[in-house]
């Protein structure tokens, strides 16, 4: 059994529905709600006070206004609610109205329809029972879901992406011994580039040679033949000088070892910058990945410091990039008839704004709005007793360039997908943005080139609240159904801190020159001083 009780105030009148059967009576509905609306009558402005209630049968509600006038409203079939209003002369009759979509209602009633349960939708053509999702890994069904929304493009992203550190060896000294001599064995790619396996084959190559001098040595018809091999390898003896034919063998090894360091050396000089090298590059020359000619440094930095004045035209850019604000409602009903943007200015002040654009594609609402500034406060409103499943905010911008300081400014493209499984977005969401100056300086490969500067915009979203289904869950269910409009405000500000990126080269052209020449005679040396002393022993 139901029983009405009428609660009057000054401001406003509401009709409350209890429902006795319970232990503990429950509140069902309140009138009017957000598809139950009281209207202007005898020309008196809302909002109008009940004189008087009556109820036939359990079955029609009556009720006596100040205006004066007076209200019949009648219990619904189910699928319907009472929401047509008719007027005769001083009555107003509720007529039943179907159901909205995304909501169903099975019995005969005074109030809303009330939303599907979690996994079942109504598109607005049974409004009396809702009918469960077909869903998969990319078509789901939200809150009071309408039907599946395909989700394939309506992801989060961002460019946020991680600023690489620095290689563990940021001299190029260390760098060159390190891929020199190291013998990896995981794959045959990395074998084949190791400038010491190559080394080792031509030491393999010496020794056949050897051994084959040394065979035709005790044979004494081929001793003009050992004399030939003997002195051309003593002409290539850089080592001794030409004077053994030894020193020719262990010459040819190290012309090796010598031609694989410089082929490393001068691929390794363009691996500068990092974003103008791939990943196909990078294994060309070396079976590490993540070697590259660059040294990395991050800081966090006061965006109200002084600019030095090669850094000023990066930050012009930034500050007067156009930005596009773009929304998108997710599983709703509501269209583009029922949205209002303002923005707020301080002191309370709230001015109209008409320059947004609007689509509806299935049941996904987008409004797209090219922001007058970076700091501002926008109020978008949607009039309707209509629900939403989801919230994507998505920001975008082009990208501009000013060549003769070396300046430019990246194309924006970021987007944040807001929802909760199977829950209703709140009628009142609040989004803050931050929005983060990122600053890219890279130094040039050679001194006389000029240094360059890129810059992005990175926000940041926190909201407070997405959902209010914890106070729906305190007997206040009644309450998913009293706002008859969703307004989200929009907070963007700047952060008071940039992020400052800087690169540069682990070893310019020169440097690697003078190493690489540097190793190589430092090998011959060595080698000279090893062989000598071989000589030596042999001949003793």
């Amino acid at each position: 059994m139901r029983t009405i009780s009428i609660v009057i105030g000054f401001v406003r009148t509401q009709v409350y529905y209890l429902n006795e059967t319970e232990v503990k009576p429950q509140l069902l509905y309140v009138f009017p709600n957000n598809q139950q609306q009281l209207k202007p009558m005898n020309l008196q402005q809302l909002p109008h006070r009940i004189v008087n209630l009556v109820v036939w049968n359990s079955q029609i509600v009556g009720l006596v206004l100040d205006a004066p006038s007076v209200l019949l409203i009648p219990s619904s079939p189910p699928g319907h609610c009472s929401a047509l209003i008719e007027e005769y002369d001083d009555i107003a009759v509720y007529k039943p109205k179907p159901c909205i979509p995304g909501t169903h209602q099975v019995n005969r009633s005074f109030g809303p329809c009330v939303i599907c349960p979690p996994g079942w939708k109504n598109d607005g053509s049974a409004g009396e029972i809702c009918v469960r999702c077909a869903t998969n890994h990319t078509s789901w069904c939200f809150g009071a879901a309408i039907h599946e929304i395909d989700v394939t493009n309506i992801t989060s992203y961002d460019q946020a992406n991680p600023y690489p550190e620095s290689p563990y060896a940021t001299e190029f000294d260390d760098i060159l011994l390190q891929n020199i001599f190291q013998l990896s064995i995981i794959t045959v790619h990395c074998l084949l580039l190791s400038p010491i396996f190559w080394t080792c084959v031509a030491i393999g190559g010496s020794l056949i040679i050897f051994i084959i001098i040394k065979i035709l040595s005790c044979r004494s018809k081929s001793k003009k033949t050992q004399r030939f091999l003997e002195k051309i390898l003593s002409h290539c003896d850089v080592i001794g000088e030409g004077k053994y034919w030894l020193g020719g063998l262990i010459s040819l090894s190290l012309l090796v070892l010598i031609i694989f360091a410089c082929k490393f050396s001068i691929s390794f000089s363009y691996l500068y910058p990092i974003e103008e090298t791939s990943l196909n590059e990078r294994q060309g020359v070396s079976c590490d990945d993540s070697l590259f000619n660059a040294k990395l440094t991050s800081s966090l930095q006061l965006l109200s410091t002084l600019k030095h004045e090669d850094e000023k035209p990066i930050f012009d850019l930034l500050s007067k990039q156009n930005i596009t604000m773009t929304v998108q409602f997710i599983s709703t009903d509501y269209t583009c008839k029922n949205v209002s943007l303002l923005q707020i200015r301080d002191r309370g002040l709230h001015i109209p704004s008409t320059n947004f654009s609007c689509s509806e594609t299935k049941k996904i609402l987008t409004i797209s709005k090219l922001l007058p500034q970076h700091i501002i406060n926008l109020k978008l409103t949607l009039n309707g007793p209509y629900f939403i499943g989801g919230l994507r905010l998505c920001f975008s911008a082009p990208s501009a360039t000013n060549i003769s300081a070396h300046s430019k400014v990246q194309q924006m493209d970021t987007c944040q997908f807001f929802f909760t499984p199977n829950q209703t977005l709140t009628r009142n969401p609040t989004v803050n943005i931050k929005m983060t100056k990122v600053i890219n300086q890279t130094a040039s490969l050679m001194i006389s080139n000029n240094t360059t500067y890129t810059g992005l915009w990175l926000p940041s979203f926190i909201v407070d609240t997405l959902t209010d289904e914890l106070l729906f869950s305190l007997d206040a269910e009644y309450l998913r159904y009293v706002p008859d409009k969703t307004i989200l405000v929009v907070v963007i500000t700047e952060s008071e801190f940039y992020m400052k990126n800087t690169q540069e080269p682990i070893a310019r052209h020169y440097e690697i020159i003078f190493s690489t020449i540097l190793f190589a005679s430092k090998i011959l040396v060595v080698m000279d001083r090893r062989v000598e002393i071989h000589m030596c022993t042999y001949s003793f």
